[in-house]
């Protein structure tokens, strides 16, 4: 679910298409492209950044804060590897090395967005702050996840498909459910809180049109300061998030039909990582990426009639 650094995942990915491969290695398809709780947001952002990055395909290059978020919620993640006595400070800061090293297999530009050793050392002393924090917040040792890093994907009523992950849903004996996601940066100013409570709507919804039904509470976790952000999402209130998802998806099924994608500048744009390719420096904006239009518009597909 994005903010102050965030793994990156398949429902994330502003590229044209994810390629799944089968056995004999050659590709059976594309996979659909899908609205997320962070391209959404991106669009209520600006609608120019997300044409440049969801239909044009410039993918934001790793930062040190994405990928300080990236090892956070892997450590997090394998804590509950381990039984529950065994999910201490200790066991958990001695895990940020390995999952460290499966980070630099992964992509060798690691290393690059380090300038200097001490630059790195002070990276590596605030994961393990971040790491700590989490102790402070929760006691992991009392829980038992039903599920983490749960993979999802629904369509609305009218057929718009949603897709994410969630880090982690706790299930009580009474059969409620809570929803936890975590975040690395630090708990929003107020004029942001509607962009965080909008991703939580997003992933009710999401888990409503799954089949999984309304959680009880959803909750974001903000390590750098210890804050948490707690929603009980009740029905009426997920509905109006969904017919609000309509609306918004209308929107951008407009913009690709014109061409006209609205530049929004502000604060926000000095940490945009595409703002190169933006119209706002003054140059002439470049031609929309025609491929990537259809793919986005293959976001909703007519739901088939129901069977009574």
């Amino acid at each position: 679910m994005g903010g102050g650094g965030k793994r990156g995942k398949s429902s994330e990915m502003p590229t044209l298409g994810v390629s799944v491969y089968g056995s004999d290695m050659g590709v059976i398809k594309t996979r659909r492209k899908a609205l997320s709780a962070s391209s959404t947001g991106t669009w209520r952002q600006c609608p120019m950044r997300f044409r440049l990055i969801y239909i044009d395909g410039h993918q934001e290059p790793p930062t040190q804060a994405t990928t300080r978020g990236t090892l956070v919620h892997a450590v997090l993640e394998h804590l509950y590897d381990l039984p529950a006595a065994e999910r201490t400070v200790e066991q958990a800061l001695q895990m940020i090395a390995p999952n460290r090293e499966r980070l630099y297999a992964q992509d060798r530009q690691f290393d690059a967005l380090f300038e200097t050793e001490a630059e790195r050392a002070k990276w590596d002393r605030e994961v393990e702050r971040l790491v700590t924090q989490y102790f402070q917040v929760e006691n992991p040792q009392r829980l038992e996840p039903h599920a983490r890093e749960l993979f999802l994907e629904a369509s609305t009523e009218s057929g718009i498909l949603m897709r994410g992950f969630v880090d982690r849903i706790d299930r009580a004996p009474s059969g409620a459910t809570r929803v936890v996601d975590y975040k690395t940066g630090k708990s929003p100013q107020p004029r942001f809180m509607d962009d965080k409570l909008a991703q939580l709507n997003f992933y009710a919804l999401l888990l409503r049109q799954s089949g999984r039904g309304i959680p009880q509470r959803m909750q974001l976790v903000f390590l750098a300061d210890g804050r948490v952000l707690t929603l009980d999402p009740k029905a009426e209130d997920v509905e109006y998030f969904a017919r609000s998802i309509e609306t918004l998806w209308e929107e951008i099924k407009s913009a690709i039909e014109t061409e006209v994608f609205p530049v929004r500048t502000g604060p926000l744009c000095n940490w945009c990582q595409v703002r190169q390719y933006c119209p706002a420096k003054g140059d002439s904006p470049h031609a929309m990426n025609v491929e990537g239009a259809k793919a986005m518009m293959g976001v909703q597909q007519t739901p088939p009639p129901k069977m009574f």
